[in-house]
C-alpha cells in the first residue's frame, strides 16, 4: 500500500493508514483487484468478509488488472499501471514488481506451466511473459517484448523473442536460452 502512496502521492488523505487505504480503494481499480487478490487468499471467515465489505463498499472488479490464477505469492510493493488491461497469472511474483498496460503473465501452452518474476522488475507495456520460465532479480522487461525462455538476474531484454540488451549495465546482444542458470528468482 505505502509504494501506491509514494507512487500517486495524494494530497490531503493524512496519515492514517486507515484513509490512505479507503482513498486507493475508491481512486484506482487495480488496487482494488490487487487487494482483493490477497485478502482473497485467506480463506478464513474474516478474508472472505473483508472482501464482501469492500465490494460492497468500493467498485467491483474490473477487468483492468485480472488474476487470472491465485498466485501462491505477490511480494510486497507490487505495482500495477494497467489503463486499459493486463492479465496476470504466474506461480510468482517477487517484491516491487512494476506492470504496465497490455502486459501479459502466462502459459505459453496447455501444461506448459507458468511464470516466476523476481525481486525489483520492472515489466513495461505490451510485453508478454509465457509459460514456465524464471525472470531474476532486477531486470527490465523492455515494451511489447515476448519472454518465453528464462531471464537471467541484473538484464534487460527486449524484442520478438526476447533477446538480453544489457547486462550488469553493459550493451550486449545474447539470446535467450533455455540453459541460462535460472536462479530462483526473489530470493
Amino acid at each position: 500500500m505505502n509504494r501506491w502512496v509514494e507512487i500517486y502521492r495524494p494530497e490531503k488523505i493524512g496519515d492514517s493508514p486507515i484513509n490512505k487505504l479507503a482513498w486507493l480503494l475508491e481512486a484506482h481499480p487495480e488496487f482494488v483487484n490487487l487487494f482483493y487478490a490477497r485478502i482473497g487468499r485467506y480463506s478464513g471467515i474474516v478474508g472472505r468478509m473483508l472482501v464482501y465489505l469492500a465490494k460492497k463498499t468500493y467498485q467491483p472488479l474490473l477487468e483492468t488488472l485480472r488474476f487470472a490464477e491465485p498466485i501462491n505469492s505477490i511480494g510486497p510493493g507490487f505495482f500495477a499501471r494497467v489503463g486499459f488491461g493486463a492479465v496476470v497469472a504466474a506461480e510468482k511474483i517477487g517484491e516491487n514488481c512494476w506492470i504496465n498496460p497490455g502486459t501479459t503473465l502466462g502459459y505459453r501452452d496447455e501444461g506448459s506451466g507458468l511464470p516466476v518474476i523476481g525481486d525489483n522488475v520492472y515489466i513495461g507495456a505490451g510485453a508478454k511473459i509465457l509459460g514456465s520460465v524464471i525472470v531474476g532479480d532486477n531486470v527490465i522487461v523492455g515494451a511489447n517484448a515476448v519472454v518465453t525462455k528464462n531471464v537471467p538476474p541484473n538484464c534487460t531484454v527486449a524484442g520478438v523473442p526476447a533477446r538480453i540488451i544489457r547486462r550488469d549495465g553493459v550493451r550486449v546482444k545474447e539470446a535467450l536460452h533455455a540453459s541460462h542458470p535460472p536462479a530462483e528468482a526473489g530470493t
